[in-house]
């Protein structure tokens, strides 16, 4: 009887193993090492391990103009300006492997089926964006700087900071969750905490579970008359996910309770049976909650975004700590 339940694990183990899907981009070819596609067929889309990745294309006086989502394997992570502005800041993909997907301001990412559940993604700066941010350029400010491109006081007192919003839809256009992705942050009391992203770094995207397709909005500090002046780009490469099926409703995904939230001392979750982890927005588990109804201190907490969030990532909220 052992045996048959060991065998029964392994099974059941192995079955969700396959169940999930890495997006790592390697199944699309590109015609020689440093070189991209950005849709230049105008096709208005590609799909990488069933993800559909849309980006817009269009043919001008002066080239070309793309939006949306190109692939690439560019290494250049030393060049500075527009015209590096498929390459990742890291100089690869994820782990040392060739392809990743490049954003740049627009358009959609569509999940296969009827929405997906989400594990980690890999994200990192371009280098474009992240050499602008560290050094300054003509159009955009150094980040870290009392000052503005031209010189000119700009009220940040050098708290400069770079994300994005990653907003989940579900299939009737309604909004499932958000989270926020910080490439760039300079508001720490302590300097030496500033960065700007320029390894591979994992996030994890939990709380857009059930999301049929995504959209991303960015922020910056350095906003100008015409906008935002940091380079709006960032990479992507190895997205986990799993493929809802009928099944899994929004009931499933809300079927326990936090308070209070925000929280400063304790927190008390209710659900039913199920263990929970609270997480970094970055994935690491920092905590782990035990039973039906659990009151955890939370105190030693920084103040910040978590995410609290079953054992196997299905169902998961924002917890923010004040």
């Amino acid at each position: 009887m052992k045996n048959r339940l060991l065998l029964a694990g392994a099974l059941l183990a192995a079955t969700s193993l396959q169940a999930q899907t890495i997006v790592d981009f390697e199944d699309l070819t590109l015609p020689a090492v440093d070189t991209f596609y950005t849709g230049e067929d105008e096709s208005g889309q590609y799909t990488s391990n069933g993800v559909v990745f849309e980006n817009t294309y269009e043919t001008t006086n002066w080239g070309y103009s793309w939006s949306g989502f190109a692939y690439s394997n560019m290494t250049d992570d030393q060049t500075a300006g527009f015209g590096n502005q498929y390459s990742a800041f890291a100089g690869s993909g994820a782990e040392g492997s060739e392809n990743y997907a490049v954003y740049y301001d627009g358009d959609t990412l569509i999940m296969p089926g009827i929405g997906a559940n989400f594990g980690n993604v890999a994200i990192t700066n371009t280098t474009y964006a992240g050499i602008s941010m560290r050094d300054g350029d003509q159009f955009a400010k150094q980040f870290g700087s009392t000052t503005n491109a031209n010189g000119d006081p700009d009220g940040t007192n050098g708290e400069d900071y770079f994300y994005v919003t990653v907003y989940g839809w579900n299939q009737q256009d309604q909004l499932v969750d958000s989270t926020e992705i910080y490439l760039a942050d300079y508001r720490f009391s302590d300097d030496t905490k500033d960065y700007i992203l320029k390894d591979w770094t994992e996030f994890n995207w939990s709380t857009l579970n059930g999301s049929k397709y995504l959209t991303f909005r960015f922020y910056s500090s350095d906003v100008g008359e015409f906008g935002i002046n940091t380079p709006l780009y960032f990479a992507l490469d190895n997205l986990e996910y799993q493929e809802n099926f009928a099944g899994f409703d929004q009931k499933q995904k809300t079927s326990f309770s936090m308070s209070p939230n925000p929280a400063e001392g304790q927190l008390k979750i209710e659900s039913a049976g199920s263990d929970f982890f609270i997480l970094s927005n970055t994935g690491e588990i920092l905590m782990t909650v035990k039973g039906e109804t659990t009151s955890v201190d939370v105190s030693k907490l920084p103040t910040g975004l978590y995410l609290v969030t079953n054992k196997n990532r299905t169902i998961s909220k924002k917890l923010i700590i004040k």
